[in-house]
């Protein structure tokens, strides 16, 4: 691959089952907090350049943030300076609560925010 490239949420959650991918959200631990894709690892975009980063083990790498701005810069630089196969989810997390795909949250983050739009009522 010659550059980052942009993946839908669907095609991703079929990597996750697969196992075939090393999913990093590059948004800050409160957002993650509010909502996160159970197998991503958090490592927030403020610290990515001095974080250990995780081997990917010959799978693809997809980057999430709130709207795929943000996990689109993370992915350029991963690109850059140590994975060959980087992806950027198309919509970040809006994209995938709006495919209806299964979204983790902590029992004590804070309601409301940029997500709490796309939660389902009983």
């Amino acid at each position: 691959m010659t550059a980052v490239q942009t993946i839908d949420a669907n095609t991703l959650n079929d990597w996750i089952v697969k196992e075939e991918v090393l999913l990093i959200d590059v948004r800050e631990p409160n957002e993650h907090a509010r909502a996160h894709i159970p197998a991503a690892v958090l490592m927030p975009l403020s610290g990515l350049g001095s974080a250990d980063l995780p081997d990917a083990g010959g799978r693809n790498v997809a980057v999430v943030c709130a709207s795929g701005a943000r996990s689109a810069m993370a992915a350029e630089r991963l690109f850059a300076h140590h994975y060959d196969s980087v992806y950027n989810l198309h919509g970040g997390m809006i994209g995938w609560q709006m495919a209806g795909l299964n979204v983790a949250r902590q029992e004590n983050a804070t309601s409301g925010g940029l997500f709490s739009m796309f939660r389902r009522s009983g």
